[in-house]
Protein backbone atom coordinates (compact mmCIF):
# COMPACT_ATOMS: atom_id res chain seq x y z
CA UNK A 1 0.00 0.00 0.00
CA UNK A 2 1.26 3.69 -0.42
CA UNK A 3 -0.08 6.95 -0.04
CA UNK A 4 1.62 10.05 -2.18
CA UNK A 5 0.18 13.11 -0.53
CA UNK A 6 1.02 16.71 -1.70
CA UNK A 7 0.02 19.37 0.69
CA UNK A 8 0.74 22.88 2.12
CA UNK A 9 0.95 24.53 5.01
CA UNK A 10 -0.02 27.84 5.55
CA UNK A 11 1.61 30.56 7.96
CA UNK A 12 0.31 33.74 9.43
CA UNK A 13 3.50 35.47 7.51
CA UNK A 14 6.21 35.35 5.23
CA UNK A 15 8.89 32.55 6.65
CA UNK A 16 12.07 32.94 4.56
CA UNK A 17 13.74 34.26 7.90
CA UNK A 18 13.02 30.89 9.35
CA UNK A 19 14.42 28.94 6.85
CA UNK A 20 16.96 27.50 8.34
CA UNK A 21 14.72 25.96 11.43
CA UNK A 22 11.80 24.68 9.19
CA UNK A 23 15.14 22.57 7.07
CA UNK A 24 16.40 21.53 10.64
CA UNK A 25 12.65 20.03 11.73
CA UNK A 26 11.97 18.48 8.50
CA UNK A 27 15.17 16.74 8.90
CA UNK A 28 14.08 15.80 12.15
CA UNK A 29 11.03 14.79 11.23
CA UNK A 30 11.71 12.24 8.86
CA UNK A 31 14.36 10.62 11.43
CA UNK A 32 12.30 10.51 14.78
CA UNK A 33 8.58 12.44 14.55
CA UNK A 34 6.92 10.29 11.82
CA UNK A 35 8.77 7.02 13.08
CA UNK A 36 6.61 7.36 16.80
CA UNK A 37 4.39 4.33 17.06
CA UNK A 38 5.47 2.99 14.22
CA UNK A 39 6.93 -1.08 14.83
CA UNK A 40 10.83 -1.34 14.28
CA UNK A 41 10.01 -4.06 11.41
CA UNK A 42 7.65 -1.57 9.61
CA UNK A 43 9.59 1.51 9.88
CA UNK A 44 10.02 0.83 5.90
CA UNK A 45 5.93 1.76 5.54
CA UNK A 46 6.81 5.05 8.08
CA UNK A 47 6.51 8.98 6.52
CA UNK A 48 9.33 10.99 4.73
CA UNK A 49 8.91 13.86 3.90
CA UNK A 50 10.24 13.64 -0.27
CA UNK A 51 10.19 16.93 -1.21
CA UNK A 52 10.10 20.21 -0.02
CA UNK A 53 9.82 24.38 -0.62
CA UNK A 54 9.32 27.12 1.23
CA UNK A 55 7.61 30.27 -0.99
CA UNK A 56 6.67 33.14 1.19
CA UNK A 57 4.13 32.11 3.75
CA UNK A 58 3.72 28.68 1.93
CA UNK A 59 5.69 25.46 2.64
CA UNK A 60 5.01 23.03 0.18
CA UNK A 61 5.56 19.43 0.75
CA UNK A 62 5.34 16.33 -0.54
CA UNK A 63 4.78 13.00 1.64
CA UNK A 64 5.29 9.48 1.08
CA UNK A 65 4.32 6.49 3.11
CA UNK A 66 3.05 3.23 3.59
CA UNK A 67 -0.28 1.69 5.33
CA UNK A 68 1.42 2.74 8.70
CA UNK A 69 2.73 6.02 10.13
CA UNK A 70 0.52 6.98 6.74
CA UNK A 71 1.04 10.01 5.05
CA UNK A 72 -1.59 12.50 6.34
CA UNK A 73 -1.87 11.56 9.39
CA UNK A 74 2.38 12.84 9.30
CA UNK A 75 1.12 16.06 8.46
CA UNK A 76 -1.52 16.72 10.94
CA UNK A 77 1.79 15.42 13.52
CA UNK A 78 3.60 18.64 12.21
CA UNK A 79 1.23 21.23 13.12
CA UNK A 80 2.53 21.56 16.71
CA UNK A 81 5.71 21.31 16.75
CA UNK A 82 6.15 23.70 13.74
CA UNK A 83 4.38 26.12 15.99
CA UNK A 84 6.45 25.72 18.90
CA UNK A 85 9.49 26.22 16.82
CA UNK A 86 8.21 29.24 14.93
CA UNK A 87 6.05 30.95 17.43
CA UNK A 88 8.64 32.27 20.16
CA UNK A 89 11.09 32.80 18.22
CA UNK A 90 9.40 34.21 15.03
CA UNK A 91 6.19 35.15 15.94
CA UNK A 92 5.25 33.10 12.96
CA UNK A 93 1.83 30.34 13.46
CA UNK A 94 0.48 27.89 11.49
CA UNK A 95 -2.68 29.07 9.80
CA UNK A 96 -4.28 26.84 7.48
CA UNK A 97 -3.48 23.13 6.35
CA UNK A 98 -4.54 21.44 3.26
CA UNK A 99 -4.11 18.83 1.26
CA UNK A 100 -4.01 19.73 -3.00
CA UNK A 101 -3.78 16.68 -4.32
CA UNK A 102 -3.58 12.35 -2.36
CA UNK A 103 -3.57 9.55 -4.56
CA UNK A 104 -3.56 6.16 -2.59
CA UNK A 105 -3.37 2.52 -4.01
CA UNK A 106 -4.42 -0.51 -2.32
CA UNK A 107 -3.72 -3.84 -3.42
CA UNK A 108 -7.03 -5.74 -4.45
CA UNK A 109 -8.20 -8.23 -6.84
CA UNK A 110 -10.32 -6.36 -8.52
CA UNK A 111 -11.88 -3.30 -8.97
CA UNK A 112 -14.03 -1.96 -5.77
CA UNK A 113 -17.07 0.75 -6.22
CA UNK A 114 -16.09 4.38 -4.46
CA UNK A 115 -17.67 6.08 -6.79
CA UNK A 116 -20.59 7.26 -4.34
CA UNK A 117 -18.02 7.82 -1.62
CA UNK A 118 -17.02 11.74 -0.63
CA UNK A 119 -14.41 12.86 -0.99
CA UNK A 120 -13.16 10.90 -4.32
CA UNK A 121 -12.36 12.24 -6.89
CA UNK A 122 -11.22 9.56 -9.14
CA UNK A 123 -10.56 5.42 -8.70
CA UNK A 124 -9.23 2.95 -11.04
CA UNK A 125 -8.18 -0.53 -11.15
CA UNK A 126 -4.40 -0.91 -12.59
CA UNK A 127 -2.04 -3.73 -12.65
CA UNK A 128 -3.69 -5.93 -9.65
CA UNK A 129 -4.16 -2.12 -7.35
CA UNK A 130 -6.60 0.01 -6.48
CA UNK A 131 -5.96 3.76 -6.95
CA UNK A 132 -8.05 6.25 -5.82
CA UNK A 133 -7.09 10.08 -5.75
CA UNK A 134 -9.06 12.76 -3.30
CA UNK A 135 -10.60 15.97 -3.89
CA UNK A 136 -9.30 18.70 -1.99
CA UNK A 137 -9.13 18.00 1.99
CA UNK A 138 -8.74 20.67 4.40
CA UNK A 139 -7.40 19.93 7.85
CA UNK A 140 -11.24 19.08 9.40
CA UNK A 141 -11.71 16.73 6.94
CA UNK A 142 -8.42 14.67 7.86
CA UNK A 143 -9.04 14.70 11.67
CA UNK A 144 -12.80 13.26 10.62
CA UNK A 145 -10.94 10.01 9.58
CA UNK A 146 -12.36 10.27 6.19
CA UNK A 147 -9.27 9.07 4.32
CA UNK A 148 -9.06 5.93 6.64
CA UNK A 149 -12.66 5.31 6.33
CA UNK A 150 -12.47 5.07 2.64
CA UNK A 151 -9.58 3.03 3.11
CA UNK A 152 -11.04 0.28 5.33
CA UNK A 153 -14.26 0.15 3.14
CA UNK A 154 -11.80 -0.76 0.32
CA UNK A 155 -9.06 -3.04 2.51
CA UNK A 156 -12.94 -4.74 3.90
CA UNK A 157 -14.34 -5.57 0.21
CA UNK A 158 -11.02 -6.64 -1.00
CA UNK A 159 -10.86 -9.57 2.34
CA UNK A 160 -14.36 -10.17 1.14
CA UNK A 161 -13.53 -11.01 -2.17
CA UNK A 162 -10.59 -13.23 -1.65
CA UNK A 163 -12.41 -15.10 1.29
CA UNK A 164 -15.88 -15.43 -0.49
CA UNK A 165 -16.05 -19.06 -1.68
CA UNK A 166 -19.39 -17.57 -3.76
CA UNK A 167 -21.40 -15.05 -4.34
CA UNK A 168 -23.55 -15.93 -1.49
CA UNK A 169 -20.58 -16.51 1.41
CA UNK A 170 -21.73 -14.87 4.41
CA UNK A 171 -20.16 -11.22 5.47
CA UNK A 172 -16.46 -11.85 6.47
CA UNK A 173 -16.79 -9.35 9.49
CA UNK A 174 -19.62 -11.56 10.87
CA UNK A 175 -17.57 -15.13 10.24
CA UNK A 176 -14.63 -13.21 11.86
CA UNK A 177 -16.27 -12.54 15.11
CA UNK A 178 -18.35 -15.40 15.39
CA UNK A 179 -16.43 -18.79 16.75
CA UNK A 180 -19.50 -21.01 15.78
CA UNK A 181 -19.65 -21.32 11.41
CA UNK A 182 -23.09 -18.95 11.30
CA UNK A 183 -26.16 -21.17 9.90
CA UNK A 184 -24.87 -24.15 12.35
CA UNK A 185 -27.64 -25.72 13.80
CA UNK A 186 -27.36 -26.14 17.76
CA UNK A 187 -30.66 -27.48 19.12
CA UNK A 188 -33.56 -29.00 17.53
CA UNK A 189 -37.46 -29.78 18.90
CA UNK A 190 -38.70 -33.65 18.80
CA UNK A 191 -41.11 -34.06 15.66
CA UNK A 192 -45.05 -33.03 16.73
CA UNK A 193 -48.15 -33.60 14.75
CA UNK A 194 -48.77 -30.84 11.87
CA UNK A 195 -52.80 -30.41 10.90
CA UNK A 196 -52.51 -28.21 8.53
CA UNK A 197 -51.12 -27.95 4.78
CA UNK A 198 -50.94 -25.44 2.58
CA UNK A 199 -50.31 -21.59 2.24
CA UNK A 200 -50.99 -19.94 6.09
CA UNK A 201 -50.99 -16.52 4.70
CA UNK A 202 -53.56 -17.73 2.00
CA UNK A 203 -55.95 -19.44 4.39
CA UNK A 204 -56.18 -16.91 6.80
CA UNK A 205 -57.15 -14.41 4.37
CA UNK A 206 -59.88 -17.14 2.73
CA UNK A 207 -60.72 -17.49 6.35
CA UNK A 208 -61.48 -13.27 6.95
CA UNK A 209 -58.56 -13.60 9.50
CA UNK A 210 -56.46 -11.36 7.39
CA UNK A 211 -57.18 -8.48 4.83
CA UNK A 212 -54.10 -7.05 2.38
CA UNK A 213 -53.53 -3.07 3.32
CA UNK A 214 -53.15 -0.78 0.03
CA UNK A 215 -49.48 -0.48 1.53
CA UNK A 216 -46.63 -3.20 0.00
CA UNK A 217 -45.75 -5.86 3.38
CA UNK A 218 -49.03 -4.30 5.56
CA UNK A 219 -52.11 -6.60 6.34
CA UNK A 220 -54.73 -5.80 8.25
CA UNK A 221 -55.49 -8.14 11.00
CA UNK A 222 -58.48 -9.26 11.98
CA UNK A 223 -60.08 -10.16 15.23
CA UNK A 224 -59.41 -13.81 15.37
CA UNK A 225 -55.54 -13.45 14.21
CA UNK A 226 -55.60 -10.88 16.95
CA UNK A 227 -56.94 -12.75 19.72
CA UNK A 228 -54.75 -15.75 19.12
CA UNK A 229 -51.71 -12.96 19.27
CA UNK A 230 -52.74 -11.76 22.57
CA UNK A 231 -52.98 -15.63 24.09
CA UNK A 232 -49.50 -16.02 22.84
CA UNK A 233 -48.54 -12.75 24.04
CA UNK A 234 -49.49 -13.15 27.43
CA UNK A 235 -47.67 -16.66 27.66
CA UNK A 236 -44.38 -15.39 26.73
CA UNK A 237 -45.29 -12.26 29.41
CA UNK A 238 -45.88 -15.49 32.21
CA UNK A 239 -43.53 -17.45 31.23
CA UNK A 240 -40.56 -15.65 30.30
CA UNK A 241 -40.85 -11.78 30.54
CA UNK A 242 -42.19 -11.89 34.38
CA UNK A 243 -40.35 -14.79 35.26
CA UNK A 244 -36.78 -13.06 34.19
CA UNK A 245 -37.83 -9.72 36.02
CA UNK A 246 -38.16 -7.31 32.94
CA UNK A 247 -40.21 -4.35 33.74
CA UNK A 248 -42.54 -2.94 31.25
CA UNK A 249 -41.65 0.65 29.14
CA UNK A 250 -43.29 2.24 26.34
CA UNK A 251 -40.69 3.60 23.85
CA UNK A 252 -41.18 5.79 20.48
CA UNK A 253 -41.31 4.64 17.23
CA UNK A 254 -39.98 7.62 15.84
CA UNK A 255 -36.69 7.68 15.97
CA UNK A 256 -33.94 10.75 14.99
CA UNK A 257 -31.45 10.18 12.80
CA UNK A 258 -29.26 11.04 15.24
CA UNK A 259 -29.34 8.49 17.31
CA UNK A 260 -29.78 5.51 14.15
CA UNK A 261 -25.91 7.11 13.34
CA UNK A 262 -25.05 5.90 16.79
CA UNK A 263 -26.30 2.66 16.46
CA UNK A 264 -24.32 2.72 13.14
CA UNK A 265 -27.64 1.42 11.15
CA UNK A 266 -26.78 4.19 8.59
CA UNK A 267 -23.60 3.08 8.01
CA UNK A 268 -24.84 -0.58 7.86
CA UNK A 269 -28.61 -0.81 6.49
CA UNK A 270 -29.48 2.51 5.37
CA UNK A 271 -31.35 1.38 2.45
CA UNK A 272 -33.65 -1.26 5.04
CA UNK A 273 -35.56 1.85 6.95
CA UNK A 274 -38.31 4.32 6.70
CA UNK A 275 -37.33 7.82 6.67
CA UNK A 276 -40.11 10.35 7.64
CA UNK A 277 -39.98 14.26 6.83
CA UNK A 278 -41.81 17.00 9.28
CA UNK A 279 -43.96 19.15 6.65
CA UNK A 280 -42.80 22.87 6.28
CA UNK A 281 -44.43 26.11 7.77
CA UNK A 282 -45.66 27.46 4.83
CA UNK A 283 -49.35 27.96 4.30
CA UNK A 284 -49.15 28.84 0.63
CA UNK A 285 -47.46 25.91 -0.67
CA UNK A 286 -50.11 23.86 1.29
CA UNK A 287 -52.70 26.00 -0.18
CA UNK A 288 -51.09 25.08 -3.58
CA UNK A 289 -51.71 21.54 -2.95
CA UNK A 290 -54.91 21.32 -1.61
CA UNK A 291 -56.23 23.62 -4.92
CA UNK A 292 -54.52 21.09 -6.97
CA UNK A 293 -55.92 17.97 -5.27
CA UNK A 294 -59.47 19.92 -5.60
CA UNK A 295 -59.22 20.18 -9.24
CA UNK A 296 -57.29 17.23 -10.29
CA UNK A 297 -58.56 14.63 -8.64
CA UNK A 298 -55.38 12.92 -7.65
CA UNK A 299 -52.87 13.64 -5.06
CA UNK A 300 -50.22 15.88 -6.20
CA UNK A 301 -46.58 14.15 -5.30
CA UNK A 302 -44.25 16.66 -6.44
CA UNK A 303 -46.58 19.54 -5.00
CA UNK A 304 -46.24 17.64 -1.46
CA UNK A 305 -42.52 16.92 -1.73
CA UNK A 306 -41.89 20.77 -1.97
CA UNK A 307 -43.60 21.15 1.14
CA UNK A 308 -41.25 18.23 3.48
CA UNK A 309 -38.50 19.54 5.14
CA UNK A 310 -35.39 16.88 5.05
CA UNK A 311 -36.13 13.50 6.65
CA UNK A 312 -35.01 13.50 10.20
CA UNK A 313 -36.41 10.70 11.82
CA UNK A 314 -36.58 7.03 10.45
CA UNK A 315 -39.55 4.87 11.78
CA UNK A 316 -38.03 1.71 14.49
CA UNK A 317 -36.52 -0.61 12.59
CA UNK A 318 -35.19 -2.65 15.54
CA UNK A 319 -37.88 -1.35 18.54
CA UNK A 320 -34.74 -1.07 20.80
CA UNK A 321 -33.40 1.63 20.03
CA UNK A 322 -34.71 4.25 22.72
CA UNK A 323 -33.38 1.88 25.28
CA UNK A 324 -29.55 2.93 24.34
CA UNK A 325 -30.60 6.53 24.07
CA UNK A 326 -32.19 6.42 27.63
CA UNK A 327 -28.94 5.63 29.24
CA UNK A 328 -26.84 7.86 27.43
CA UNK A 329 -23.95 9.76 28.81
CA UNK A 330 -25.11 8.01 32.25
CA UNK A 331 -23.11 6.47 34.38
CA UNK A 332 -23.84 3.06 36.41
CA UNK A 333 -22.84 1.42 39.48
CA UNK A 334 -22.29 -2.27 39.18
CA UNK A 335 -24.36 -3.07 42.11
CA UNK A 336 -27.35 -2.39 40.26
CA UNK A 337 -27.30 -4.62 37.34
CA UNK A 338 -28.64 -6.23 35.22
CA UNK A 339 -30.72 -3.76 34.02
CA UNK A 340 -33.76 -5.58 32.02
CA UNK A 341 -36.42 -3.81 29.83
CA UNK A 342 -38.98 -4.69 27.51
CA UNK A 343 -41.43 -2.73 25.31
CA UNK A 344 -44.28 -4.51 23.01
CA UNK A 345 -46.09 -0.83 22.77
CA UNK A 346 -46.17 -0.94 19.05
CA UNK A 347 -44.91 -1.57 15.32
CA UNK A 348 -41.14 -2.52 14.36
CA UNK A 349 -40.83 -1.10 10.37
CA UNK A 350 -38.53 -2.73 7.94
CA UNK A 351 -37.83 -2.16 4.15
CA UNK A 352 -37.74 -5.52 2.76
CA UNK A 353 -37.57 -4.32 -0.98
CA UNK A 354 -38.89 -7.10 -3.13
CA UNK A 355 -38.67 -9.58 -0.11
CA UNK A 356 -41.92 -8.91 0.95
CA UNK A 357 -44.18 -12.01 1.14
CA UNK A 358 -47.40 -13.50 3.02
CA UNK A 359 -47.92 -12.82 6.22
CA UNK A 360 -43.79 -14.09 7.32
CA UNK A 361 -41.96 -11.23 5.66
CA UNK A 362 -43.77 -8.07 6.07
CA UNK A 363 -42.76 -3.96 6.31
CA UNK A 364 -44.24 -3.81 9.84
CA UNK A 365 -44.35 -6.19 11.58
CA UNK A 366 -45.32 -6.57 16.23
CA UNK A 367 -42.45 -7.77 18.64
CA UNK A 368 -41.88 -7.98 21.95
CA UNK A 369 -38.54 -6.46 22.80
CA UNK A 370 -36.57 -7.42 25.32
CA UNK A 371 -33.07 -5.09 26.13
CA UNK A 372 -30.90 -5.41 29.35
CA UNK A 373 -27.63 -3.82 30.22
CA UNK A 374 -25.16 -5.57 32.62
CA UNK A 375 -21.08 -6.88 33.22
CA UNK A 376 -20.42 -8.98 30.53
CA UNK A 377 -21.67 -12.51 31.85
CA UNK A 378 -24.73 -11.33 33.10
CA UNK A 379 -25.91 -10.22 29.73
CA UNK A 380 -24.95 -13.48 28.12
CA UNK A 381 -27.01 -15.38 30.91
CA UNK A 382 -29.79 -13.33 30.27
CA UNK A 383 -29.38 -14.20 26.65
CA UNK A 384 -29.30 -17.79 26.81
CA UNK A 385 -32.01 -17.96 29.62
CA UNK A 386 -34.56 -16.22 26.72
CA UNK A 387 -33.53 -18.98 24.32
CA UNK A 388 -34.16 -21.42 26.58
CA UNK A 389 -37.33 -20.64 27.71
CA UNK A 390 -38.66 -19.97 24.35
CA UNK A 391 -37.26 -23.14 22.89
CA UNK A 392 -39.11 -24.80 26.00
CA UNK A 393 -42.23 -22.51 24.84
CA UNK A 394 -42.63 -23.66 21.92
CA UNK A 395 -42.26 -27.57 23.07
CA UNK A 396 -44.96 -26.75 25.14
CA UNK A 397 -47.21 -25.83 21.97
CA UNK A 398 -46.01 -28.42 20.56
CA UNK A 399 -44.09 -26.45 17.88
CA UNK A 400 -41.32 -28.31 16.08
CA UNK A 401 -38.60 -25.65 15.91
CA UNK A 402 -34.74 -25.22 15.43
CA UNK A 403 -31.90 -22.82 16.90
CA UNK A 404 -28.79 -21.86 14.46
CA UNK A 405 -26.18 -19.14 15.03
CA UNK A 406 -27.42 -16.22 13.33
CA UNK A 407 -25.37 -15.24 9.97
CA UNK A 408 -26.73 -10.82 10.08
CA UNK A 409 -26.34 -9.77 13.54
CA UNK A 410 -28.40 -6.62 12.58
CA UNK A 411 -25.59 -4.87 13.91
CA UNK A 412 -22.52 -6.13 12.26
CA UNK A 413 -23.52 -4.03 9.49
CA UNK A 414 -22.02 -1.05 10.37
CA UNK A 415 -19.02 -2.64 11.75
CA UNK A 416 -17.50 -2.74 8.02
CA UNK A 417 -15.50 -0.23 8.26
CA UNK A 418 -14.51 0.54 12.21
CA UNK A 419 -12.13 2.95 14.17
CA UNK A 420 -12.81 1.90 17.49
CA UNK A 421 -11.79 -1.46 19.34
CA UNK A 422 -15.33 -3.31 20.22
CA UNK A 423 -15.71 -6.19 22.69
CA UNK A 424 -17.71 -8.57 20.90
CA UNK A 425 -19.01 -11.59 21.74
CA UNK A 426 -18.09 -15.05 20.63
CA UNK A 427 -21.66 -15.85 19.84
CA UNK A 428 -23.21 -12.56 18.80
CA UNK A 429 -26.59 -14.16 17.78
CA UNK A 430 -28.74 -17.25 18.00
CA UNK A 431 -32.03 -17.28 15.96
CA UNK A 432 -34.77 -19.61 16.60
CA UNK A 433 -36.61 -21.33 14.04
CA UNK A 434 -40.59 -22.57 13.87
CA UNK A 435 -40.32 -25.24 10.90
CA UNK A 436 -43.23 -24.35 8.06
CA UNK A 437 -44.25 -27.58 7.20
CA UNK A 438 -43.00 -27.91 2.72
CA UNK A 439 -40.59 -24.86 3.08
CA UNK A 440 -36.96 -24.61 2.85
CA UNK A 441 -36.72 -22.64 6.01
CA UNK A 442 -38.46 -22.12 8.83
CA UNK A 443 -39.57 -19.19 10.42
CA UNK A 444 -37.35 -16.91 12.48
CA UNK A 445 -39.34 -16.10 15.73
CA UNK A 446 -36.97 -15.35 18.40
CA UNK A 447 -33.49 -13.34 17.54
CA UNK A 448 -31.39 -13.48 20.94
CA UNK A 449 -28.45 -11.04 20.29
CA UNK A 450 -25.34 -9.57 22.69
CA UNK A 451 -23.21 -7.01 21.75
CA UNK A 452 -20.43 -6.25 23.51
CA UNK A 453 -19.78 -3.18 23.43
CA UNK A 454 -21.15 -2.13 20.47
CA UNK A 455 -23.49 -0.36 22.32
CA UNK A 456 -22.25 1.03 25.06
CA UNK A 457 -19.23 2.29 23.61
CA UNK A 458 -21.59 4.12 20.84
CA UNK A 459 -23.40 5.70 23.47
CA UNK A 460 -21.16 6.27 25.77
CA UNK A 461 -22.49 4.47 28.45
CA UNK A 462 -20.02 4.06 31.74
CA UNK A 463 -19.69 2.11 35.00
CA UNK A 464 -18.54 4.21 37.68
CA UNK A 465 -15.75 2.06 38.28
CA UNK A 466 -14.99 1.63 34.65
CA UNK A 467 -15.98 -1.68 34.46
CA UNK A 468 -16.56 -3.07 31.23
CA UNK A 469 -20.69 -3.12 29.87
CA UNK A 470 -22.49 -5.09 27.80
CA UNK A 471 -26.04 -5.26 26.57
CA UNK A 472 -28.45 -7.64 24.78
CA UNK A 473 -31.50 -8.02 23.57
CA UNK A 474 -33.90 -10.62 22.63
CA UNK A 475 -36.66 -10.08 19.99
CA UNK A 476 -39.80 -12.29 20.53
CA UNK A 477 -41.66 -12.17 16.94
CA UNK A 478 -45.27 -12.60 17.64
CA UNK A 479 -46.51 -11.99 14.05
CA UNK A 480 -44.02 -14.45 12.75
CA UNK A 481 -44.31 -17.01 15.84
CA UNK A 482 -48.66 -16.89 14.67
CA UNK A 483 -47.48 -17.59 11.27
CA UNK A 484 -45.35 -20.88 12.20
CA UNK A 485 -47.89 -22.01 14.87
CA UNK A 486 -50.71 -21.64 11.73
CA UNK A 487 -48.50 -23.33 9.20
CA UNK A 488 -48.06 -26.44 11.83
CA UNK A 489 -51.49 -26.67 14.02
CA UNK A 490 -54.05 -24.59 11.08
CA UNK A 491 -56.92 -22.85 11.67
CA UNK A 492 -58.86 -25.47 13.92
CA UNK A 493 -58.76 -24.42 17.67
CA UNK A 494 -59.58 -28.36 18.35
CA UNK A 495 -56.27 -28.66 16.84
CA UNK A 496 -54.40 -26.56 18.80
CA UNK A 497 -52.42 -27.53 22.28
CA UNK A 498 -54.45 -26.49 25.74
CA UNK A 499 -52.34 -23.79 27.27
CA UNK A 500 -52.93 -21.79 23.85
CA UNK A 501 -56.84 -22.90 22.86
CA UNK A 502 -57.79 -22.25 26.92
CA UNK A 503 -56.61 -18.70 26.63
CA UNK A 504 -57.86 -17.11 23.41
CA UNK A 505 -60.96 -14.91 23.67
CA UNK A 506 -64.17 -15.78 21.80
CA UNK A 507 -64.59 -13.09 18.89
CA UNK A 508 -66.22 -13.14 15.84
CA UNK A 509 -65.48 -11.28 12.27
CA UNK A 510 -67.38 -8.97 10.93
CA UNK A 511 -70.32 -10.03 8.54
CA UNK A 512 -69.37 -8.39 5.24
CA UNK A 513 -71.39 -9.21 2.12
CA UNK A 514 -68.67 -9.11 -0.05
CA UNK A 515 -66.03 -10.43 1.99
CA UNK A 516 -63.82 -12.73 2.17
Amino acid sequence: MKFTLKGEVLFSKEADEALEDITKFIEEANQDLFLKGVAPDQRDDASQVVKWNLAGNNLHLEIVSGRRGRAHDALLRMKKPLTQILGPQYHIGVRKITVQDYKIEIPSPEMIDVSQMPYVETAQFQNGKMVIEFEKLEEGDLRKHVVDRVVKHVLAETERIASAEDEDADDILTRQVTKIEPGTVVGRSPKFPVFFEGDPTEEAAKQGWVKKFPGKGQWFYGPKFTALQRAIEDIFLEVLVDKLEFFECTWPKLIPIPVMNKMRYLEGLPEGMYYCSAPRRDPELFKKFKNELLIKKEVPIDRLKDGLKDPSYVLAPAQCEPFYEFFSHEVLDEKDLPIKLFDKSGWTYRWEAGGAKGLDRVHEFQRTELVWLGTPQQVEEIRDATLEISQELANQMELEWYTEIGDDPFYLEGRKVEERGIEFPDVPKYEMRLVVPGAEKGVAAVSANVHGTHFTEGFSIKETHNHTLWTGCTGIGTTRWLFGFLAQKGFDEANWPEMVRERVRKVRTPEVLTWP
